[in-house]
């Protein structure tokens, strides 16, 4: 099943974003608050993807004869359990963004929170008009790609050190 192999890259691309995450954490030694927000946003999104990606293959892989026949049931209570995750993660962080005053304008921070709202709108459609594995699978990769663009912002030199380098 296609599927299941697209479910299975994600899960290994998010383990990896992860782990890759721990080792620049390891070698960076003290990092500012900036960069501690956007490893944690890494760590978050990767895992966010990962267990969406695992529940489902998981889910899709059990022996229940509850969605044998009803793959659309299926993509419909996937999402729904997806739309849960993200729901719940926004749920404890925007207390955190809102007393970090990063709301007042278009910043990292923001296009993060911005981010997990496409991804509940585009599982919202999935579950309710769509009802398919690939609006599923697009939510899954843009959570991905979040968090690849967080490991490059993590590992690129900051603007100040950035001059330094260039300019001694």
């Amino acid at each position: 099943m296609i599927d299941q192999q697209i479910l299975i890259a994600i899960a290994q691309v998010a383990i990896t974003l992860a782990g890759f995450s721990g080792v620049v954490a390891t070698f960076s030694g003290s990092l500012p608050e900036q960069k501690l927000f956007e490893l944690k946003t890494l760590l978050q999104q990767s895992g966010i993807a990962l267990f969406a990606s695992l529940t489902t293959l998981i889910f899709s892989s059990a022996d229940s004869s509850l969605f044998a026949e009803d793959q659309e049931g299926f993509w419909v209570v996937s999402s729904c359990i997806y739309i849960a995750i993200c729901t719940t993660f926004l749920v404890f962080l925007i207390p955190q963004f809102v007393k970090r005053q990063q709301h007042k304008t278009i910043s990292y921070d923001s296009i993060f929170y911005l981010s997990f709202v496409g991804v509940i709108i585009m599982l919202a459609v999935n579950a309710l008009f769509v009802k398919d594995a690939y609006l599923y699978s697009i939510a899954l990769m843009v959570n991905l790609g979040y968090g690849f663009m967080t490991f490059v912002r993590l590992v690129m030199p900051s603007k100040d050190s950035w001059k330094r380098l260039t300019h001694p």
